[in-house]
């Protein structure tokens, strides 16, 4: 009978082990590093939302770790370098409503050798999630929408 309850006892031990999952839950934040194409670019007046172009809807933008940056597209590549921040001051989210908490700014430059080609980018706020960031600015009463996807 001893023996029976001890088999008993192992075996429920046994099904409990096996049936334990492992979760992992990843605190860190989204990275920008990576590549990354322009999927969406829009402007807001007092009118509402409409579609732009940028110029840069076909190139792929690189960002490295050590804060290096390159933008290719057809066969040009222009280098440069990008940096994100953390402010407290006002900004304009992608939805158009404005806040004064911390937040993210993003700045983008990258030319080419000769510096006659240049992509030079700013972004009052700068929202990042693993496969998608969404970048804001705010200039001469119209906010700027552009929303980047992972390549």
């Amino acid at each position: 009978m001893k023996s029976f309850i001890r088999l008993s006892l192992l075996m429920v031990a046994i099904a409990s082990f096996a049936s334990c999952t492992k979760v992992v839950i990843d605190a860190r934040p989204a990275s920008i590093t990576g590549s990354w194409v322009l999927t969406d670019a829009a402007q807001k007046d007092r009118y509402g939302w409409y579609t732009v172009t940028t110029g840069v809807e076909y190139g792929v933008f690189t960002f490295y770790s050590n804060g290096r940056a390159r933008y290719v597209e057809n066969g040009v590549v222009l280098e440069g370098s990008w940096n994100i921040q953390t402010l407290t001051s006002g900004y304009y989210d992608e939805y158009g409503n404005y806040y004064t908490n911390s937040h993210q700014s993003l700045s983008i430059y990258v030319s080419d050798y000769y510096g006659d080609d240049v992509i030079d980018m700013y972004f009052d706020n700068v929202r990042i999630s693993n496969n998608s960031f969404v970048g804001t600015n705010y200039t001469h009463n119209t906010i700027g929408r552009y929303r980047f996807s992972r390549y």
